[in-house]
């Protein structure tokens, strides 16, 4: 199963954005481990270069009866981590998700010290088998 979200631009420093990726079901049900998760930019879009301090981390989260119960996966665009058209990057799952059905996958965006600027259209799937 993938779950997944296109991000809405979002200005260096700008407060928090939240997109929701999707609700997990075990109707269909092909696993509950969280295996991958990747960030596409979309063609055209103008590349991120990571910073040491005015970053963004983009936190993927698991949400049940509507509070937060884990972030289990995260990326900083710090120095090395840049985001490019059409170039995917893994997310580094940080902690593996007791996923129940019902339970909300949705990204935050947030911008640290000064920030960056992100395009409209980043693309944020979620695998789950």
């Amino acid at each position: 199963m993938i779950y997944s979200t296109t991000l809405p631009a979002q200005a260096a420093g700008g407060a928090d954005l939240i997109a929701v990726a999707g609700v997990y079901s075990q109707e269909f049900y092909s696993g509950d481990t969280v295996t991958d998760v990747e960030i596409v930019a979309p063609a055209g879009y103008s590349t991120v270069v990571g910073a040491a301090t005015n970053n963004v981390t983009i936190s993927v989260r698991q949400f049940r009866a509507g509070a937060v119960v884990s972030t289990f996966a995260s990326l900083t665009t710090t120095t090395g981590v840049s985001l490019s058209a059409e170039g995917p990057v893994s997310v580094p799952i940080t902690a593996q998700p007791i996923l129940l059905p019902g339970d909300v996958i949705d990204v935050r965006l947030h911008q640290n010290g000064n920030g960056q600027a992100l395009g409209a259209g980043l693309f944020v799937a979620v695998y789950v088998s």
